[in-house]
């Protein structure tokens, strides 16, 4: 498996391997920058984010915003702020 600096969370690590839903640009960035540990915290958030703001996944609106969250996420975006999500789990919850 390949390895990588991640722009997450600048450890180096086990790329990700896939990197659904996302195409061009954005897919090329991901696969380049992300390890699987913070894709796989990408994934957890990404579905917070779809729920808390109640996203219509048929909408290519959010494919653009969520575009631009992955990208705020790993650190691609020169700084964009990420959406917040207000979300806190129960205490010893995973």
């Amino acid at each position: 498996m390949a390895t990588l600096k991640c722009s997450r969370c600048g450890q180096e690590r086990e790329a990700v391997t896939n990197v659904a839903f996302y195409t061009g640009d954005v897919k090329d960035k991901l696969m380049a920058n992300a390890c699987q540990v913070c894709w796989d915290e990408w994934i957890k958030m990404q579905i917070m984010i779809i729920n808390e703001y109640r996203l219509n996944l048929m909408d290519p609106k959010t494919d653009e915003f969520l575009n631009k969250q992955v990208l705020a996420f790993f650190n691609l975006d020169g700084g964009a702020k990420q959406a917040s999500v207000d979300y806190v789990p129960p205490e010893g919850a995973e």
